[in-house]
């Protein structure tokens, strides 16, 4: 039979390891929200483990000290809650920090010493642990949605296993030995407790680790996605998101719609108002666009004063409609900058195309730029609709 107080001692040389790692990534990651609450949870947590393991091994159980070093333990447990929720930006109500350690205290406290029970005493610490885990699920998945599933899938899991494996073993040792001197007692289900208890405080360890590098990765792409002036997707973002859709197009021989904008007489904006007036014109014509094109559209600044669109429309006349829509709501809001009011106008160029296996953002590109030079030597503040080489305009 496996020796339970060998597996206790490698446990927490593990979680010792853990706590510096975790020390190690809030220095890394000191900007990351919860970090820090995720390397204190787990120190306070270990730190609870330790003196219990501790405790058990003397056999000198002092109810006052029993719960007391218990709590410390699960108290480290609701921190790396704490800290998770912070992390996601989702915090969890007070109430349920209180509901969850007085369930502890409650059930700690009657086992030691109204009805001293070693065996409940570790169900009802167990039950609390699964609890706290149970609330870390649940701000797993607002992770998950911002910075993509893999970087929860490790610690999910782990939690996950650990919530089915604990209850499970609960369940058999009260069956089978519903009675415990100390944790290191004879059973054949303490050797496996301690080991499921080593896998998935591992795993659970590097899992967090792996969320602080989750949300860097995901950062690091949506900063190489972002423009750093209006915060809307950059050129390598809008070739990506043209690229995906056309491969789509082409699938189920849908319209294509783009559109080029380009600000104008913005050199005379710079030279007037100065470069800082200019970067304000960019960031107002951003926010009005963004307003302006349906969440189907896709918006980006590709260049300069040079933004563009992908619609979603049926055919010419809703393109129109829809490109017109965008450069009067332009031209109504009007940009302020040291109380000065700034004309702002736009010329749009625009191409409707048929999908097939020729068609590709070059042919797109080129034939929206002829539209919109078009636009630009007929007078500007106008639409026109262009023609892809080789291709008919859809109608």
């Amino acid at each position: 039979m496996l020796d339970t107080m060998s597996l206790a001692t490698a446990l927490i040389l593990i979680l010792v390891i853990g706590c510096a790692l975790h020390v190690v990534n809030w220095r890394i990651h000191r900007d990351s929200a919860g970090v820090k609450w995720w390397a204190l949870g787990l120190i306070v947590h270990t730190t609870g483990l330790t003196l219990s393991f501790w405790e058990n091994s003397l056999a000198i159980h002092v109810p006052f000290w029993v719960v007391s070093i218990n709590m410390v333990s699960l108290s480290g447990s609701l921190i790396l809650v704490h800290g998770t929720a912070k992390f996601a930006q989702r915090p969890l109500p007070p109430v349920f920090y209180i509901a969850l350690a007085g369930f502890g205290i409650i059930g700690l406290s009657w086992y030691a010493v109204v009805e001293p029970s070693i065996t409940m005493r570790v169900v009802a610490f167990a039950v609390t642990l699964q609890l706290a885990n149970l609330l870390t699920l649940t701000r797993l998945h607002f992770i998950a949605r911002r910075d993509g599933l893999a970087s929860v899938l490790v610690l999910a899991s782990s939690l996950s296993s650990t919530i089915i494996l604990m209850s499970g073993l609960i369940a058999w040792q009260l069956l089978t030995q519903p009675d415990l001197g100390t944790l290191y007692d004879a059973t054949p289900v303490m050797p496996l407790a301690m080991l499921g208890l080593m896998a998935s405080e591992c795993t659970a360890i590097f899992g967090y680790l792996l969320l602080s590098a989750g949300q860097s990765q995901a950062r690091l792409e949506r900063l190489a996605h972002r423009d750093a002036l209006t915060d809307l997707p950059n050129r390598r973002a809008f070739e990506q998101e043209i690229t995906q859709r056309l491969r789509s197009t082409r699938k189920h021989d849908q319209l294509f719609a783009l559109a080029i904008l380009d600000v104008d007489y913005f050199k005379k904006i710079n030279d007037t108002h100065g470069h800082d007036a200019g970067d304000a014109v960019l960031r107002h014509l951003a926010s009005i666009a963004t307003d302006a094109v349906r969440p189907h559209d896709f918006l980006a600044r590709v260049g300069g004063e040079e933004f563009a669109v992908i619609f979603d429309v049926e055919d010419a006349a809703e393109l129109v409609m829809a490109a017109n829509r965008l450069r009067l709501a332009i031209e109504i809001q009007q940009t302020r900058f040291n109380d000065r009011e700034i004309a702002l106008t736009v010329s749009v160029g625009c191409v409707l195309a048929r999908s097939g296996p020729q068609l590709d953002f070059g042919q797109l590109y080129r034939a929206a730029d002829r539209a919109l030079y078009k636009a630009k030597t007929t007078g500007r503040n106008r639409v026109v609709v262009g023609e892809v080489e080789a291709l008919d305009l859809a109608a």
